[in-house]
């Protein structure tokens, strides 16, 4: 029995000098109870029926219910860790709910792989339950004949990643990369993690893409153009769910060919490894 804090009817047993309380709905025996919801002590299973018609109340426990600083304990801290675990299997189960694999998600996703044929991209989804089927946002606007892509933005020189939604297929790379290692556009706080970066000349920056379809130990990446939209970059490529685009420093070479689209260019590969060995471990 928990100790209470509040003002509730109790006594002294004479045989043992221990604190009890009384019941709260009949006021007349010991409570033997105490409702995990409202915290009412009752003596039998029909003063605990009684409690719950008179106070409307379920029984279950408020995982939700404020508690202050002062009166936070351990107990509390867990049984937050608990919730939030419940919370997530709820999600993941939603997730694989038999809607998902409805005629109409399959339709779309359909749509969404057409359309990008169309645009001579080959995009290919993943089954329900990965990660990226779960993250992706892309959609296709058909009014505007646009593709609002889900991105992510890898800066593996500052072990940073960060990933944009909406993104309109007709904006160019230099201006998706502003709000990042642009020196006057940038925020600060993203200049200052990025500066490495933003302290670089824009002309040593490079925008890579992981070749798909390729066995893992052969590795290769396209440069893409900056100064060209993200649509005209996506042409001929092979998409898995989103792009992810790796920005690099040339200056930073060593020994891993990326193909371009004019001369070889070289970048580290112990940089793109320091990246996924940096995500494993955090």
């Amino acid at each position: 029995m928990q100790k209470e804090k509040k003002h509730r009817p109790q006594s002294i047993r004479a045989d043992k000098g221990l604190l009890c309380f009384q019941c709260e709905t009949c006021s007349k025996e010991e409570a033997k109870y105490r409702c995990p919801r409202c915290m009412k002590y009752s003596c039998s299973l029909l003063c605990v029926k009684k409690h719950k018609l008179a106070l409307s109340c379920n029984g279950v426990r408020d995982k939700t219910a404020f508690v202050s600083v002062n009166e936070f304990t351990d107990l509390n801290l867990l049984s937050d860790y608990r919730f939030l675990e419940d919370v997530g299997r709820t999600a993941d189960a939603a997730a694989r709910h038999c809607i998902v694999h409805s005629p109409a998600t399959k339709r779309l996703l359909y749509f969404l792989r057409n359309k990008a044929r169309g645009c001579n991209i080959e995009l290919k989804t993943l089954p329900v339950g990965f990660t990226k089927r779960k993250e992706n946002s892309t959609t296709f606007n058909s009014m505007e004949n646009k593709f609002y892509w889900h991105l992510k933005l890898i800066f593996p020189h500052c072990h940073a990643e960060y990933t944009l939604k909406g993104v309109p297929d007709d904006k160019t790379l230099a201006d998706i990369l502003k709000p990042y290692i642009d020196p006057v556009e940038s925020d600060p706080v993203v200049c200052q993690r990025l500066k490495i970066y933003t302290a670089s000349p824009q002309s040593d920056v490079r925008i890579l893409m992981k070749i798909e379809n390729r066995s893992r130990n052969s590795v290769r990446y396209n440069e893409l153009d900056a100064s060209r939209s993200l649509l005209d970059n996506l042409k001929g490529k092979v998409i898995i769910e989103y792009p992810t685009l790796f920005v690099v420093l040339k200056t930073l070479k060593n020994d891993m060919v990326v193909l371009g689209q004019g001369e070889h260019i070289f970048i580290s590969c112990y940089v793109i490894l320091g990246y996924f060995s940096y995500i494993n471990s955090s």
